[in-house]
């Protein structure tokens, strides 16, 4: 009876400890990580910043955020830019400096390189009616 007894106890043991996996929360709790790090990113915080002030999340999720974003701003795919505070616009005016300047023409200012305009729609014709 007391055999019956410790091999059900063991059985609810194991079964309790991966709970988390068999109901999705720890893959939850990963993506919720990298939202943060996607965020911290956007909002031109350092990663370790972000670690910091969210101690309980897993760090590698958030750094895996954080690189997503940088990625996709790298890329062209989102606008550093839309961050409101003055420390990102400062952040994001020295980031532009280093990697977009050119080398210096005559006057010894450096050049920003420009980029199109992606916010306009191609114009779309109207189908032929037979």
């Amino acid at each position: 009876m007391q055999l019956r007894l410790a091999i059900s106890l063991l059985t609810f043991a194991f079964a309790s400890t991966a709970c988390d996996q068999i109901t999705g929360e720890a893959s939850q709790k990963a993506f919720d990580a990298e939202a943060i790090g996607y965020a911290c990113r956007v909002s031109m915080k350092k990663p370790e910043d972000c670690m910091k002030d969210n101690e309980s999340q897993s760090p590698n999720s958030i750094l895996t955020g954080w690189r997503s974003a940088d990625k996709d701003i790298t890329d062209g795919k989102l606008d550093p830019q839309m961050s409101n505070t003055t420390e990102a616009q400062k952040l994001a005016a020295a980031t532009a400096a280093d990697k977009g300047a050119q080398s210096a023409p005559e006057g010894g200012t450096p050049t920003l390189e420009t980029k199109p305009d992606k916010t306009k729609t191609p114009e779309v014709k109207p189908a032929k009616s037979h």
